[in-house]
């Protein structure tokens, strides 16, 4: 069993971790909006750092689903947590997370989605690469 270390003894340290990160990325940073200002070309449409598309800033619902989805969305250039490497230490964490202007770039849902998927595959490999060494 997990032992449950913090909140009065009703959370493991783990999902304290996923309390701070949580909040850290929540924060409302200047520089994360600018570049999505940055990426603006005209009256509603912005373009994005990948591939070049020019588009809304938020698309139709998914089949099935209600709300609208972000189609301008500011990405960090470098992954806050290296996904070859995971997390470090907290102020590895906030020093990446909270990067100036030129450190985010303007995304489309799709290529996002793609990036995000890449970084998802990169830790997973690395994961079975180390628990394989382990053995």
């Amino acid at each position: 069993m997990v032992e449950k270390t913090r909140n009065g003894g009703e959370w493991t340290e783990a999902r304290f971790t996923s309390f701070v990160k949580s909040a850290l990325r929540g924060a409302r940073w200047p520089p994360r909006y600018q570049s999505i200002r940055a990426a603006k070309v005209g009256y509603g449409l912005y373009q994005c750092a990948i591939c070049g598309t020019i588009g809304p800033p938020t698309l139709p619902p998914e089949e099935g689903k209600k709300a609208r989805r972000n189609n301008a969305t500011a990405d960090h250039t470098d992954p806050v947590v290296d996904p070859r490497v995971g997390f470090v230490d907290w102020n590895t964490f906030i020093e990446r997370l909270y990067v100036e202007v030129d450190g985010f770039q303007c995304l489309c849902h799709k290529c996002n989605k793609e990036k995000m998927l890449e970084e998802i595959a990169i830790r997973k490999e690395t994961r079975n690469s180390q628990s394989k060494e382990e053995d």
